[in-house]
């Protein structure tokens, strides 16, 4: 399981030289801090935020996950040594084929469930430490560290759907198109004797491969494009949360219809126009 950190420019040294900070750089600075600690040492954020329960639960969890999964590996690694040393002709092989196979599952889900405890520490850090108010910096790293996570700290889940299908769908087309890019690539250079037995041109090989290399890249380009809008969604959502967008604002723009009884016309007709309306509270 692979996981993708990347630092966030949370402000500016040339609005720093020339202002006082705002409430948003404090915020912004320490949540920075509190995320690089929790990154570099798992359960720091707990520690800090004196929850010395949820650190020990932190430990013992990624501890146990950490050591099944250790272990699941060396098990792993003597099945297929075993697997490697077998006569070819020995009738059993499908069994000792499952049995590794099977024991790099596990494996591979210790080491998942270690990963997750990780990545729950870090989230957790954020969303407590600033519990007390809505953060713009905690919901731009949750959804670095882990994509639609700052959208459900913003509370629009509806994006979360729509963020993974967007991710789904390019890491599908990346896959197929990689997948056929590689097949026409070995077809080109087993050719004639490639699995189309010689009956595609190489030319017309050449072109699918590029065709398939092209729309592979374009895909991986759009992977990385939801990715990114999905931190600037949870950024710009953030700094709006406290907005008040309702109907009830102080000020009202909104179309009306002009009476002209009293202008001083020959033919006073009514006039479509904006009504402006100031409310002071």
């Amino acid at each position: 399981m692979g996981m993708v950190f990347l630092l966030i420019p949370f402000f500016s040294f040339g609005q720093l030289a020339k202002s006082k900070p705002s409430k948003h750089f404090f915020d912004s600075l320490k949540t920075k801090h509190l995320w690089l600690g929790a990154q570099v040492v798992p359960g720091f954020g707990q520690i800090y935020n004196k929850q010395y329960g949820k650190a020990a639960v932190l430990y013992v969890g990624m501890g146990s996950m950490l050591y099944m999964g250790i272990r699941s590996n060396n098990t792993y690694k003597r099945y297929l040594s075993e697997y490697n040393n077998l006569d070819p002709v020995f009738s059993d092989m499908d069994y000792y084929e499952k049995r590794y196979l099977r024991e790099k599952h596990t494996r591979n889900f210790f080491l998942a469930g270690a990963g997750a405890f990780y990545l729950a520490s870090v989230i957790d850090a954020l969303v407590v430490y600033n519990k007390d108010q809505h953060s713009p910096a905690t919901a731009t790293i949750l959804s670095t560290v882990l994509p639609g996570a700052g959208q459900v700290y913003n509370r629009k889940l509806w994006k979360v759907p729509v963020i993974y299908g967007g991710i789904y769908t390019m890491v599908f087309l990346v896959d197929w198109n990689n997948r056929r890019y590689i097949r026409t690539k070995k077809a080109i250079r087993e050719f004639p004797n490639d699995e189309y037995n010689g009956l595609r041109p190489v030319e017309d090989l050449k072109l699918y491969r590029d065709i398939f290399r092209k729309n592979r890249d374009l895909a991986f380009a759009g992977l990385i494009g939801v990715y990114v809008l999905n931190i600037i969604d949870a950024n710009v959502d953030a700094h709006l949360y406290d907005w008040n967008v309702n109907d009830d604002l102080s000020f009202h723009v909104e179309p009306t219809i002009l009476n002209n009884n009293f202008a001083s016309t020959a033919y006073p007709q009514p006039a479509f126009g904006l009504s402006c309306t100031i409310n002071f509270k």
